[in-house]
């Protein structure tokens, strides 16, 4: 039986089709209709673990073309074609890679190296693709894949300067899929996608109910970091593996993982091979059975050690970096991070390893190790990678009782620990919703810019009112919880929200502070006791009632408000 797409899943199909075919939209009434340009080169960002396959299978089913879905690499393939089949059981599907060239079928999966040789792209260039489907492609902007995309004509229908927008009709489409649009090595993707068309954050999907919940410790040791090099944007692989490979760190990781996460099944991500040997081993050598899985290991060794991973013979994995993208194992519980890195697509891969939901799972626990480094800001976080954490910082009475730094590079030397702090990293919410009644929430701005949520057949949709006009944030109706999430990240894109965020400091210092004369004679004033009232107290009284007066207004004039379009509202540099 094939699978039924989820809320956003399918929101993403539609918008994505929606783009391409040329979205209709109602300006004022003082305007008349106007047509949007196809978007026929499009990204769309969704988290690891949400299923981004399956959102290019439905697009292939539903445009039913002859379609060329790359890989990065072979091995995810296999995994590919059966995430297609699982959604389009009927599915034609042919395989380009190494000595496979089955290029007669309506849909071909091939590994980016095979396809990019100049006898195998000149094949390619006869089948007449129409739909070309990258997964990680962030990657995109690299030789090997701009080639393809070239090549094969997906940059062709670029509307020249001098067509009007409504004459262009793409004729083929080109959809890339990522978790992490960011590249440490300043190609910009710009040059291959016009638009990103669709995107949801990891906390939208994790409060959803899509991902598993996820808290971790960031633990900050001693060990230098201020003479490991950087190149394209990240540390320099054997520098920074001759500094953190030591037998002392080892133990000291494993300590820490057998301190917070004795029971759970575990990722390791390390700096270079030899570091996932090395770390596997001392895993070993304390009661936690672990296997080292690197790029150039023989393949059944590697089949067989993911197996025996997934199946419990064996608790732990160090890997380097093979496991960094497309590897889907759901039930891992802790991802530790052994390597800093300054990448943030690099973090967010390796943190979207223990995202997915499995049913014996309650959370992922991420074990964080960040090494001491003459500017810590560069190294990445999980405060970072998801906004609303709560970054824990180094204390000085840690660093006292850690007896000072290290001053030497040399392996071997004692790790002192500066810092193990638990924290959650999303936060609890950070807006301050207020129910209006008829199930209505309202999320107000700095500026009187306020979001309202509406229930609408079945779930919930919203909008932003600004002035005398409004604009759809949310469209199709959603449960609630997901409606509000959405409604959260366009609030963090495009509002102003000091004074509705719960983590800003304001809330601390006005909590223990009496409200002020203003205060008390706007709520005397509209019939509420204010007796030993605190500021922030008051401040959300005041926001109710102001959100009630807004909802009554709003019902009496409701005839006057002018409808955007939610991605207008993107450029909308008003807010």
């Amino acid at each position: 039986m094939a699978i039924k797409l989820r809320d956003y899943q399918q929101e993403a199909v539609q918008v994505s089709l929606d783009e391409f075919q040329g979205t209709k939209f109602q300006g004022t009434k003082s305007q008349e209709t106007k047509f949007q340009r196809g978007i026929s080169r499009q990204l769309i960002v969704l988290p690891t673990g949400v299923g981004k396959t399956i959102i290019m299978a439905a697009i292939a089913k539903y445009l039913n073309t002859k379609t060329l879905v790359l890989s990065h690499r072979e091995e995810l393939i296999k995994q590919t074609k059966d995430k297609f089949k699982m959604y389009w059981k009927n599915a034609d599907i042919g395989i380009c890679k190494a000595e496979l060239n089955e290029l007669d079928h309506q849909i071909v999966i091939g590994s980016v190296q095979s396809c990019m040789r100049e006898k195998r792209l000149e094949q390619l260039t006869t089948q007449g693709f129409k739909l070309l489907l990258i997964d990680e492609a962030h990657h995109a902007a690299a030789k090997s894949y701009s080639k393809i995309v070239s090549v094969l004509g997906f940059l062709d229908d670029k509307a020249k300067p001098e067509t009007k927008p409504q004459e262009v009709k793409p004729q083929k489409l080109l959809i890339g899929l990522t978790a992490t649009p960011e590249r440490s090595d300043n190609l910009g993707l710009g040059d291959i996608f016009e638009k990103i068309v669709f995107s949801r954050s990891i906390q939208t999907m994790i409060k959803a109910g899509y991902l598993s919940p996820v808290y971790g410790r960031r633990i900050l040791t001693d060990v230098s970091l201020k003479d490991v090099r950087t190149q394209n944007g990240d540390f320099v692989v054997g520098d920074l593996a001759y500094v953190i490979n030591t037998t002392e760190r080892n133990n000291f990781i494993t300590d820490k993982f057998i301190e917070h996460a004795k029971e759970r099944k575990g990722l390791f991500f390390c700096a270079n091979v030899q570091h996932c040997k090395d770390l596997a081993d001392t895993l070993n050598e304390r009661g936690i059975t672990a296997k080292a899985v690197w790029g150039l290991m023989p393949p059944e060794d590697r089949t067989q050690t993911l197996k025996d991973f997934k199946q419990n013979k064996i608790q732990a994995i160090t890997s380097c970096a093979v496991l960094t993208e497309g590897y889907d194992e759901p039930s891992i519980e802790c991802v530790v991070m052994a390597r800093p890195t300054k990448s943030r697509g690099r973090y967010l891969q390796c943190l979207g390893r223990g995202l997915r939901l499995f049913p014996s799972k309650k959370d992922c626990l991420v074990l964080d190790f960040a090494d001491k480094y003459h500017d810590l800001n560069c190294i990445m976080s999980l405060k970072k990678t998801i906004p609303g954490v709560q970054e824990v910082r180094d204390r000085d009475d840690n660093r006292q009782a850690a007896g000072g730094l290290m001053q030497s590079l040399m392996p071997e030397a004692d790790v002192r620990e500066l810092n193990d702090e638990s924290f959650d990293i999303l936060g609890q919410t950070r807006f301050v919703w207020i129910s209006i009644g008829d199930d209505e929430y309202s999320l107000s701005d700095d500026f009187n810019n306020e979001i309202v949520i509406t229930p609408t057949h079945g779930g919930y949709t919203a909008k932003l009112y600004i002035k005398n006009s409004c604009i759809d944030v949310v469209i199709e109706p959603l449960p609630l919880d997901y409606c509000s999430a959405v409604c959260e990240d366009y609030a963090r894109a495009n509002l102003h929200i000091s004074y509705t965020d719960l983590t800003n400091s304001w809330l601390t210092k006005s909590n223990n502070i009496p409200a002020t004369e203003k205060q008390c004679q706007f709520l005397a004033k509209n019939n509420v006791a204010v007796p030993g009232i605190s500021k922030t107290e008051a401040v959300f009284k005041i926001r109710k009632i102001i959100a009630f007066k807004r909802k009554e207004t709003r019902q009496w004039k409701s005839d006057n408000y002018q409808p955007q379009s939610y991605n207008q509202s993107l450029s909308n540099k008003s807010l």
